[in-house]
């Protein structure tokens, strides 16, 4: 798993302390160590202390103490709104339960280093891919690589409630250079848009890394994430005491949501609202050092019957076996279904999901491999990109400088087909004349959602609406719903999951279910054809 934080300058000297003094006082805790192309350039290498990361993220070198490019500073908008500097970002990689509870059971160093293992291979993809910036040109703006990133690691084995919870802080600057010299601000889209793909590489590169060691084998990922086969889930319970304590706050922010917005979170609201419930629970660590904290675990384990050599027994009897082949049809495939284009993150986020480590293959090799099958799937696909020898390209990932990196690329013929299919059955749709329905009641509705509503609710074989959010498209809909039934004709809503089928049935009164449940009641053959689930014809249906 993968959270990111921003980390502003004017919080620097409170930051840095957190990090070299806070993170690591607790016996068994290790200091924070440079790491990262531009650190390199800069002369940081080995460990940190407080002053060098200070200085970092206000916004200096940590070696000269001279200013990386424009001042830190936040500014204050037109409209009296303080608009805060952001120094840098803080990307927090957090090891399954299972490979937790293991380490302190057993204190297994070759767990830690698997686990830096693992990380180090999501920091090498972001540094590659991630550490573009953006520069003005013609009132456009380029988007062009940097010469790396200033990142540091802390890397952590405890969480706030003193459970084991192996976990690294890399902290990255938002100060990059260009090839020319100039520093300016990282475009950290990339990181932020894909915490879940770099999630994804370091559970991946760490399940390859264990299995390569020990020959473990992995439950089914879920969210990019899977746990040790054989870990006792009554011990993974016991010491998720801190993600108990947040998914207690959270429950109670989703039912005060739902209370006061008359509907489920969509998926970044509810990430949002978690992202509160784990702030509000935030406490301060004990500073308990690891020594007596694992003397605390194996009693806790002793409790439930376990010890440290019957929990390696247990994960080490599940073996891990010679997966099939991941193909690239299947990979396609998958992509196909979240989208109609997509992106290389995307295929590499797909990929890590849906392939098993190899026994015998180490993380280190792992990642290798995932850049390469990440590349064959990319060559089977479409390039949406513009072609021509007078582009001028990034070298890391081959396109176009005024192109941003987190913008879809590639698609498959497939789905070109099929779009192409369905703007020839529109164009054929369309009715020479437009036939809106006379009689709806728009009494509550504005010129343009009326005639949408007329639209909807006339003779036409198609129409197409389209709307931002706050445009009335409930209301619109309801209207020429009741127009509809009180013409005797049915219609029906579909949508493409069951809790978006359930809000466009409460708002609007239709009907609704999901598409898939449509396509596959008309498409099951056990039930003879009248006694499927079917609409009747001259049916209105919205989607």
């Amino acid at each position: 798993m993968l959270r990111v934080t921003t980390l502003y300058a004017s919080s620097a000297a409170a930051t840095a302390g957190y990090y070299t003094k806070y993170l690591v006082d607790a016996p068994g805790e290790v200091p924070g160590v440079w790491t990262g192309d531009q650190a390199a350039a800069l002369g940081l290498t080995g460990t940190i202390d407080a002053e060098a990361l200070e200085l970092l993220l206000s916004g200096f070198d940590p070696m000269s103490g001279s200013q990386l490019g424009g001042a830190l500073v936040d500014r204050v908008t037109a409209d009296g709104r303080t608009v805060r500097a952001v120094a840098g970002f803080d990307a927090t990689f957090s090891a399954p339960k299972s490979v937790s509870v293991w380490w302190a059971l057993t204190g297994d160093p070759a767990l830690l280093a698997a686990h830096d293992t693992a990380v180090a291979a999501a920091l090498t993809h972001l540094e590659r891919f991630g550490s573009t910036t953006r520069v003005r040109s013609n009132g456009r703006r380029l988007h062009p690589d940097s010469q790396g990133l200033t990142l540091v690691v802390f890397r952590q084995t405890t969480s706030r409630l003193d459970d084991p919870q192996l976990h690294t802080h890399a902290v990255v600057s938002a100060k990059v250079q260009t090839p020319d010299g100039r520093w300016l601000a990282l475009d950290a889209r990339y990181l932020k848009r894909n915490q879940r793909m770099l999630g994804g590489i370091y559970q991946a590169v760490l399940r390859a890394e264990l299995t390569g060691r020990f020959g473990v084998a992995w439950t089914p990922v879920v969210n990019g994430q899977a746990e040790l086969a054989g870990m006792p889930a009554e011990l993974s319970a016991v010491f998720s005491k801190r993600t108990d304590q947040v998914n207690t706050a959270l429950d109670a922010k989703i039912d005060e949501f739902r209370e006061r917005e008359g509907r489920d979170p969509t998926r970044w609201e509810r990430a949002a609202l978690t992202r509160e419930a784990a702030v509000d629970t935030r406490g301060r660590k004990t500073g308990t050092g690891v020594t007596d904290l694992r003397t605390r675990w194996r009693d806790e384990s002793a409790a439930l019957g376990f010890d440290a050599d019957q929990v390696t027994r247990a994960v080490r009897a599940e073996r891990a076996v010679e997966p099939d082949p991941l193909t690239v049809a299947a990979v396609v495939e998958a992509l196909s279904v979240r989208g109609s284009t997509w992106t290389r993150a995307d295929v590499m986020r797909t990929i890590c999901d849906l392939q098993p480590p190899v026994p015998g293959l180490d993380g280190t090799r792992w990642a290798t491999w995932l850049e390469q099958a990440c590349a064959e799937v990319i060559g089977a696909c479409v390039d949406l990109d513009p072609t021509g020898a007078d582009l001028t390209r990034r070298s890391s990932d081959g396109r176009s400088v005024w192109l941003e990196p987190t913008s879809p690329s590639f698609t498959s013929n497939a789905v070109l087909a099929e779009e192409e299919w369905v703007l020839t059955w529109a164009t054929a749709a369309q009715d020479p004349e437009p036939a809106p329905s006379d009689t709806v009641q728009a009494a509550e509705l504005d010129v343009m959602q009326a005639a949408v509503a007329a639209a909807v609710a006339g003779q036409d074989r198609l129409v197409l609406a389209t709307g931002p959010a706050g445009t009335g498209k409930t209301r619109t809909l309801r209207a020429a719903a009741v127009d509809l039934a009180a013409h005797g004709r049915v219609v029906f809503g579909v949508a493409p999951s069951a809790k978006a089928a359930r809000v466009l049935e409460r708002d609007t009164g239709i009907t609704s279910d999901t598409v898939h449940k449509l396509i596959h009641e008309h498409q099951r053959t056990d039930r003879p054809p009248a006694a499927r689930y079917q609409l009747p014809a001259g049916a209105t249906v919205i989607v």
